[in-house]
């Protein structure tokens, strides 16, 4: 298997690598580089390289500079590669539907899941002490919850799963202790899986939950005090929720550095 990140010489391009790089040592994964050429060149980009790969041989993960011309030479490789997860770095006020380069990966509907890496604050990829995952209700996908336990082991971060159910105003100035207990009791139930699978792997982590009457709002809220260093959200595909959608939010104004998961899903 293979982790590839998108390099372009910027420092959010430097700081999403390391995140890809990190990745990529924990789950055993050849590492490489990518530059698309028909970007704009930037004279730092030979700097950023050995910057990375100075990360990459302190944590002895062999890397390589792989050049190419466009986006459509770069999806020949993957299909003839076995790459596992690509990453690449996204504007700090962009939005994911934006037109940008992100976006033409996203259209181009690669067979390969994508980390689309915001950065907040550079410099703080190769050391994370608290991660979280915000999740709504019991809502979660496997390949998710592996990508947060990837990066809470590669880390030897704290792990927290952080469950919100939006309510109206009325009903959250009803809600007694005793409902929140048995919401949290029932999503402990249908989570018990990715319990399981926790125990067998030694991974320790979190759960709390919320009612809400603003998800993304109350998401950033508890990440603000808390003091969280990295988040992993996940895409969605309800259109109904375009533009309002919490995991939107979330990454559109991030507080902290956060990876935006989209997972490519094969056609049954």
């Amino acid at each position: 298997m293979q982790v590839v990140s998108l390099i372009n010489g910027s420092l959010s391009s430097e700081t999403s690598s390391i995140y890809a790089l990190h990745y990529a040592k924990r789950q055993g994964c050849k590492f490489s580089l990518v530059y698309i050429k028909e970007k704009i060149y930037s004279k730092d980009l030979d700097k950023s390289f050995e910057n990375i790969k100075h990360s990459a041989d302190f944590l002895e993960v062999d890397t390589e500079l792989l050049i190419f011309e466009n986006l459509t030479e770069f999806n020949d490789f993957v299909k003839l590669k076995d790459v596992d997860m690509l990453f690449c770095a996204s504007r700090h006020n962009h939005s994911i539907f934006d037109r940008s380069f992100v976006q033409s990966i996203i259209k181009m509907d690669m067979e390969i899941d994508l980390a689309v890496v915001k950065v907040v604050k550079l410099f703080r990829a190769n050391s994370v002490d608290n991660i979280i995952l915000p999740i709504r209700g019991s809502k979660l996908s496997i390949k998710k919850f592996t990508l947060f336990y990837t990066f809470a082991f590669a880390y030897e971060a704290k792990a927290e799963i952080y469950s919100i159910d939006k309510i109206s105003k009325r009903a959250l100035d009803k809600v007694e202790s005793i409902q929140i207990k048995n919401r949290l009791k029932e999503i402990i139930f249908n989570l018990r899986h990715y319990f399981r699978i926790a125990t067998l792997l030694n991974f320790k982590f979190n759960l709390k939950h919320d009612y809400t009457l603003a998800e993304g709002e109350k998401i950033k809220t508890h990440i603000a005090q808390n003091r969280y260093d990295l988040a992993i959200v996940g895409a969605h595909h309800d259109r109904s929720f375009f533009g309002s959608h919490p995991i939107d939010i979330l990454f559109e104004t991030p507080i902290i550095n956060t990876i935006y998961f989209i997972a490519h899903e094969e056609e049954l």
